[in-house]
């Protein structure tokens, strides 16, 4: 584990990096119950000094929130969180104006997801290596995003896919970063794997 300082309340402390979860950063400090949810402490990191807030605390660590553009923060330094879901969603796909392959509005389930891609069961079979739209069906999650399938297996109640986001909406990204970030904290910060 990687050793960190960070000044807080005018003192400088140190702590150890436990994960880097996308946006989260857990550090584990000496004494948790002294600092508070909703302060911000001075991060220093690679020679640079920037603010984080401290958005959870456990009872050996505090959860610092560092946001993506945060570029004193290397991204390289980050696991992308994939959480697990069980969410309903539509995918379409079409090849030119209204040509579908599959029904125009098949209902699929997502099953995992990450801000760079998705895991989703199927009733029907699609194509490896080829871009569908998947619009959510959930109030909290209501976006569209253009998918490319990377990866296809036969499971039990499907067909098993995994895929890649190719474009969204800067509106529809906002949305999926804080989903996946709720959903961080309410499972305390533990991914279910990387991607």
């Amino acid at each position: 584990m990687e050793i960190v300082q960070f000044e807080y309340r005018g003192k400088v402390e140190s702590g150890r990096i436990e994960t880097a979860e996308g946006e989260l950063l857990n550090v584990e400090v000496k004494n948790p119950d002294s600092y508070m949810v909703g302060d911000f402490i001075g991060f220093f990191y690679g020679g640079s000094k920037f603010s984080v807030k401290i958005i959870k605390k456990g009872p050996q660590h505090i959860c610092l929130f560092i946001p993506l553009f945060e570029t004193n923060f290397p991204n390289n330094r980050r696991k992308w969180p994939r959480v697990c879901v069980d969410l309903s969603a539509f995918i379409n796909d079409y090849l030119s104006e209204k040509i579908y392959e599959i029904p125009p509005d098949l209902r699929i389930r997502v099953i995992d997801l990450s801000i760079q891609g998705f895991g989703f069961i199927s009733p029907e079979p699609l194509q490896v290596n080829h871009s569908y739209y998947l619009l959510f069906e959930v109030p909290d999650l209501a976006i569209k995003i253009k998918t490319i399938i990377r990866h296809e297996k036969l499971a039990d109640d499907g067909y098993r896919y995994g895929c890649e986001v190719l474009s969204i909406t800067k509106k529809d990204f906002h949305a999926l970063r804080r989903y996946v970030l709720l959903q961080q904290l309410i499972m305390g910060a533990v991914p279910h794997s990387y991607t």
